[in-house]
């Protein structure tokens, strides 16, 4: 009797493991994207142009959401920040946490994206509130959330410092059957040893046209502005939120690493994109103190 409760209860353990394991796979909406599927075969590498002039480039991450009041005025301030620093200033706007919820009516919209969601969790920037960011993510874990009035110094401070690498990336787009092949070549300009380095690409959207608070009348409307125009949306990640590896911990930088994706922009995301209104971001960060060491983006129509 003992032996047959025994195995009953085996039997239990493992039916309840096995529903708890199948139960994690469903993903609630919006959390609702494609998979993206790695296939050289279908996106021949393209020949990349030599290195002959590399430069240090940034990324400024603007989190914020629809229903932020003071959002506004930070897009401002990303959008100086770009016309200051042009091709070295990579902007990604990360719409999460509270103030990203959808609402009733025109805050209907959902910006939220998995990756994003997962930045926000992990750098516990929505739990400070919005708008704030991060500058290359550095000072993580204790000093890498930034209010927009401190974007402006640590852009300066950013830019200035010489390249471990260069991150170069090919986009090519075919129109008629909505496949996009991304291609990312890191050229080492330093000898880098004991770091993980790892790769994250994106997919971000300009001139979303949808509502957005507002209290700041220099900006817009207020207390709202209908037919707000959003720029930078993360949409989502190619290749997952945290990338790859393309450095393992113990062993020295060398040859150029070359990575390939490919994936369908119908169906990438919940939404519909506009492929002349995206760009591809790409972006090396280390992977214990999560620094951005380079970024780059490329257009998906030229």
């Amino acid at each position: 009797m003992k032996k047959t409760k025994y195995i009953f209860r085996i039997v239990l353990l493992v039916a309840s493991v096995t529903w708890l394991l199948n139960s994690c796979d469903k993903i609630d909406e919006p959390y609702v994207i494609k998979k993206e599927v790695i296939d050289t075969a279908q996106c021949p590498v393209p020949d990349f142009p030599a290195v002959t002039n590399p430069v240090k480039r940034v990324l400024l991450e603007d989190y914020t959401g629809h229903t932020c009041v003071n959002c506004p005025r930070a897009a401002v301030t990303a959008r100086e920040l770009m016309e200051q620093y042009g091709e070295q200033l990579v902007v990604i706007a990360v719409h999460a946490g509270y103030f990203a919820k959808p609402l009733a009516a025109p805050f209907d919209y959902d910006f939220r994206t998995p990756a994003g969601t997962s930045w926000d969790d992990f750098f516990g920037i929505g739990d400070v509130g919005n708008p704030n960011g991060m500058v290359n993510r550095v000072g993580y874990p204790a000093q890498h959330i930034l209010s927009p009035s401190a974007w402006g110094n640590a852009v300066a401070n950013a830019v200035t410092a010489a390249p471990l690498a260069e991150l170069q990336m090919i986009s090519e787009y075919d129109e008629t059957s909505s496949k996009l092949c991304v291609h990312t070549k890191t050229t080492f300009l330093q000898n880098i040893t004991n770091r993980e380095l790892k790769l994250s690409v994106v997919i971000v959207e300009d001139s979303i046209v949808q509502a957005q608070k507002n209290n700041d009348a220099q900006v817009g409307l207020t207390p709202q502005i209908n037919d707000y125009v959003h720029m930078h949306v993360l949409r989502g990640a190619v290749n997952s939120a945290w990338g790859e590896k393309i450095l393992e911990k113990g062993t020295v930088s060398g040859d150029p690493v070359i990575k390939s994706y490919q994936t369908k922009l119908e169906g990438f995301n919940i939404y519909e994109m506009e492929p002349d209104h995206c760009r591809v971001i790409a972006f090396i960060y280390d992977g214990e103190t999560y620094e951005v060491l380079q970024v780059t983006e490329s257009r998906l129509v030229e």
